[in-house]
C-alpha cells in the first residue's frame, strides 16, 4: 500500500500567509492572478458521505433543485439502481445520475482548470465502485466523463491514491457522482478544483455553495476505434522473459488537426486563466538547449513553484520511452497549456503528495512542449530523472503526456510528431539504435508486473503495456507506431518525408535492418520478371496477400512488429501501418475466414494467433498444431476458400484442412528435407499445392501427392527473398523475389 500523505487536505492551506510562495519569475507575471485550490468533501474520514455529495440525490420536485440531476425518490429505487449499475458495469449502461450513490448537485465555482479525486485508506477504488464528473466551459456543460483511478505514482509509493488529472478548457461548474456499492465508499474521498496559479486550499462550505442550472447530458462513451485496444494477443504472461503485448501503430486515416473530429478542436473558454501576450511570446522563444530537437517550455517559463517541489530529482540509466495521455473535455486553447501545466504540477505535487510534477514532459494538442519533472531538459545522455508517470515503471524511463483525452479522437499531427521527435532524441542520447524495437527493463514497483520482474519491453510503450489502466487511450495507444516512426527517424538524424499517415516515404531506416526493397513479379512461368517497383517503406521482409479481396495479390511489409501493405504493385510507401503481436513472432498470410480477403496470424511456439483484419488488437482465433520445431507452411489445401495450415517435419508434410488442432488430415513426402517450401495455386484449379526450391530453381507439383515436380523454373538469384501470389488476378499464382 502506498503511504499515506502526513499533512491532509481538509482544510485551508496558507502558503502565501506563511510565506511559502515567492514572488513568481517575471515571466509569469501576465498569467492570472492567484486564487484558491477549492475542495469539495464528497466523504468524511470514517467513509460516510458528506450533506453534499447526497444533495444531488433529493427528489427535485420537492427540493428545488436544478434541471439534470437524477431523480430518486425512494431508498428502494436507489438501491435497485446501484444493482442495476453493478451488473451493466461501467463499461457501459450506466447513468451517473439515475444510478448514483452519491451524487451532488450542479455547483457554481471559482474558475478552475484541472480537477481530480482523491481519497484515504486504499490505493485503488473498490471493485465495483466508480466516480464521474462532468463540468461547464463557457456556459455548456459537457458530457459525464469516468474518471479513472491514476496508474501512475512514485515508485516508492509517496503520496495518496487518486484519479487521473482531469483537464478543462476554463470550467465554471461541476457536478460529481458515485457510482456503485455503498459498503465499498473510500474515506476522505474529495474533488479537487485547481486554477492556473494555485495558492493555498479551502474548502468549500455547503452552506455556501450555490446550484447551477444544467440540462442533462450523455456520458462520454468511448467509440470503437479502428484498431483494438489490447495492442497484442492477450494478456502478458508472468513469466519474467515474457513480453507484453504489442502496441497498435498507425491508423489508416491521420485526423486533422483543425477537424472538429480531432482533439485539437474545442472552442476552449478561458474561464480567467489564459496567458497574457508576453507569456505568449515567452513560450514562443521556449529552450532547444541540450540539443532537444523541438522547443521545450522550462519550468521557469511556464511559472513552476518551487515551493510546492518537495521532491529532490534522482537520475537514473534509462532507455524506454512511456507515452500518457490526460483525462478531461480536449477544449483548451493554446494560451492555457502553460496554465495547464501549473495546474497538474499542483495536483501531482501537492494534492496528490507525489513532491513534483509525475511527467518528464507533456506535449499539448497544438504540439507544444512543456519540460515538466525537475532536471528533465538537464540530464545527463543516457539518464533520466525519475518521474512519477508510470507506478512501478519510473525509474529508467522517460515519460511523455499528451496533454488531452485520446480514447476516441486522434492526437493532432503535430503533437503526435513533437512527442515523436521527443523521445527519439531521449532514446538516440541513451545509444538506442531502434525505436521500434525492444530491451530488457525492471519493475521497481509491483503493478501489472510484480517488483524485481525483468520483462522484453518495447523501447516506446504506452501506460497499458506497464500498468492497469486505458491510458494513453484507445486512439492514442493506436498511434505509437507513428511515434515510432518519426523517433526512429530523429535517432538516425534523417529527414525522411512523411506521408499523410505518417509512414516514412524516404530511405530512412527504421530499424537495423529496416530498408527500402526492389520487387520483381512475374505473373507467368518465365525466366523474366514483366513488374518491377520499389517499395518506399523501410521494412525488415516483403510479404503477399490479397489486402483488399479484389483477387489481386500485392506486397506488405514487415518491421518488427509492425506491418505496412499497399494494394498496387506500384512503387510507393504503406497505404497504411498497424501493429499485431511481437517482433520476434513469426508472421503468416491467409484467408483465415473465407472472405476472400488475406489476413495476419503469428506464431509462437506451436501455438498460431489468427487475425480476421488488418488492423492491430487481440487474435480472432487461437490454435495450437503440431511441436515449435515444425515448419509451418499456409494453404487452401481442399479448396473451400479458406487457408490453413500444414506443419513440416523432414521432407513430410502434415497437412490439416481446418483451422483447428488434433490429427493431420493427410500426410504428404514431398522434396527434401533441406528444401526451402512455398504454396500456392499454381495451376488455378482453385487448390494450393507445395513447390520446393533450390538456389534458384523451383520445383513445382500440381497435386498435393507425392512425386517428381510438374514444372522447374529458375527465376532470380539463390540469395533472393521468394514470395508466391497471383499477381493478375487470373487464379493462378506465380513468383516474385525481393532484393
Amino acid at each position: 500500500m502506498r503511504a499515506p500523505r502526513l499533512l491532509g487536505l481538509t482544510a485551508v492551506l496558507p502558503l502565501l500567509a506563511a510565506g511559502l510562495i515567492p514572488a513568481t519569475p517575471a515571466v509569469a507575471e501576465t498569467a492570472t492572478q492567484a486564487a484558491p485550490v477549492q475542495l469539495l468533501e464528497l466523504t468524511t474520514s470514517a467513509g460516510e458521505a458528506t450533506e453534499v455529495a447526497e444533495a444531488g440525490l433529493l427528489d427535485t420536485a420537492s427540493a428545488g433543485t436544478s434541471g439534470g440531476t437524477g431523480v430518486n425518490p425512494g431508498i428502494a429505487p436507489r438501491l435497485a439502481a446501484v444493482a442495476r449499475a453493478a451488473t451493466v458495469g461501467t463499461a457501459g449502461g450506466v447513468d451517473p445520475e439515475a444510478d448514483a450513490l452519491l451524487l451532488t448537485e450542479p455547483l457554481e465555482v471559482d474558475d478552475f482548470l484541472v480537477a481530480g479525486f482523491t481519497w484515504t485508506g486504499a490505493d485503488e477504488l473498490p471493485a465495483g465502485l466508480s466516480v464521474y464528473l462532468r463540468v461547464r466551459e463557457g456556459g455548456v456543460w459537457s458530457d459525464w466523463y469516468l474518471n479513472e483511478a491514476s496508474g501512475a505514482g512514485r515508485d516508492d509509493a509517496a503520496g495518496v491514491a487518486g484519479t487521473e488529472e482531469f483537464i478543462t478548457g476554463g470550467a465554471d461548474a461541476v457536478q460529481a457522482s458515485v457510482v456503485g456499492d455503498a459498503q465499498a465508499l473510500p474515506a476522505g474521498l474529495q474533488l479537487a478544483l485547481i486554477p492556473g496559479r494555485p495558492a493555498g486550499e479551502e474548502v468549500l462550505d455547503p452552506a455556501e455553495l450555490s446550484a447551477a442550472d444544467a440540462e442533462p447530458t450523455a456520458v462520454a462513451t468511448p467509440e470503437d476505434p479502428e484498431e483494438e485496444p489490447a495492442g497484442g494477443l492477450g494478456a502478458p504472461t508472468a513469466d519474467a522473459t515474457a513480453q507484453p503485448t504489442g502496441a497498435p501503430a498507425t491508423d489508416a486515416e491521420e485526423s486533422d488537426p483543425e477537424s472538429s473530429d480531432s482533439a485539437t478542436g474545442g472552442s476552449g473558454a478561458a474561464g480567467g486563466t489564459s496567458l497574457g501576450p508576453d507569456l505568449q511570446a515567452a513560450l514562443e522563444t521556449a529552450t532547444t538547449a541540450g540539443g532537444l530537437p523541438v522547443a521545450v517550455t522550462t519550468r521557469s517559463e511556464w511559472g513552476a513553484n518551487s515551493a510546492y517541489m518537495s521532491w529532490s530529482p534522482t537520475y537514473a540509466a534509462a532507455k524506454h520511452v512511456i507515452v500518457h495521455h490526460t483525462a478531461g473535455t480536449n477544449n483548451y486553447t493554446a494560451s492555457q497549456s502553460a496554465s495547464i501545466v501549473n495546474g497538474i504540477y499542483y495536483y501531482h505535487a501537492v494534492t496528490l503528495g507525489w513532491g513534483d510534477i509525475g511527467y518528464n514532459f507533456l506535449v499539448d494538442k497544438y504540439g507544444q512542449v512543456f519540460e515538466g519533472r525537475y532536471g528533465s531538459t538537464g540530464a545527463a545522455a543516457g539518464k533520466m530523472v525519475v518521474g512519477a508517470h508510470a507506478y512501478g515503471a519510473n525509474t529508467g524511463t522517460m515519460g511523455i503526456s499528451m496533454m488531452g483525452t485520446y480514447t476516441s479522437v486522434s492526437p493532432g499531427a503535430t503533437q503526435l510528431t513533437n512527442v515523436g521527435k521527443m523521445a527519439g532524441w531521449f532514446l538516440k542520447r541513451a545509444g538506442v539504435t531502434n525505436a521500434a524495437g525492444s530491451a530488457s527493463f525492471t519493475f521497481k514497483s509491483t503493478e501489472k508486473y510484480s517488483a524485481g520482474q525483468t520483462i522484453s519491453l518495447p523501447v516506446i510503450s504506452g501506460h497499458r503495456d506497464v500498468g492497469y489502466t486505458t491510458c494513453p487511450g484507445d486512439v492514442g495507444y493506436s498511434k505509437l507506431g507513428q511515434i515510432r516512426s518519426t523517433a526512429q527517424n530523429q535517432v538516425k538524424g534523417t529527414s525522411a518525408q512523411t506521408s499523410p499517415t505518417g509512414s516514412p516515404t524516404g530511405s530512412a531506416t527504421a530499424g537495423n535492418s529496416a530498408r527500402t526493397h526492389q520487387v520483381y513479379l512475374n505473373d507467368s512461368w518465365s525466366a523474366g520478371a514483366n513488374i518491377v517497383f520499389t517499395y518506399t517503406t523501410p521494412a525488415t521482409s516483403v510479404m503477399a496477400g490479397d489486402w483488399n479481396g479484389d483477387g489481386v495479390d500485392t506486397t506488405g511489409v514487415r518491421n518488427g512488429a509492425a506491418y505496412g501493405f499497399r494494394n498496387t504493385n506500384t512503387s510507393g510507401a504503406s497505404l497504411r501501418t498497424f501493429t499485431y503481436g511481437r517482433g520476434t513472432d513469426q508472421v503468416l498470410v491467409g484467408d483465415w475466414d473465407g472472405n476472400g480477403t488475406d489476413t495476419l496470424a503469428v506464431r509462437r511456439g506451436n501455438t498460431y494467433y489468427f487475425k480476421n483484419s488488418m488492423y492491430g488488437g487481440g487474435a480472432d482465433k487461437v490454435v495450437t498444431y503440431g511441436t515449435a520445431a515444425d515448419e509451418v507452411v499456409v494453404g487452401d489445401w481442399n479448396g473451400d476458400g479458406r487457408d490453413t495450415l500444414a506443419v513440416r517435419r523432414g521432407a513430410e508434410f502434415h497437412i490439416k484442412n481446418s483451422l483447428a488442432g488434433g490429427k493431420a488430415d493427410r500426410v504428404v513426402i514431398y522434396g527434401r528435407a533441406t528444401d526451402a517450401v512455398y504454396a500456392g495455386d499454381w495451376n488455378g484449379d482453385g487448390r494450393d499445392t507445395l513447390a520446393v526450391r533450390r538456389g534458384a530453381s523451383y520445383y513445382v507439383r500440381n497435386s498435393l501427392s507425392s512425386g517428381v515436380a510438374d514444372t522447374v523454373q529458375t527465376y532470380g538469384r539463390s540469395g533472393d527473398q521468394a514470395i508466391v501470389g497471383d499477381w493478375n488476378g487470373d487464379g493462378r499464382d506465380t513468383l516474385g523475389v525481393v532484393r
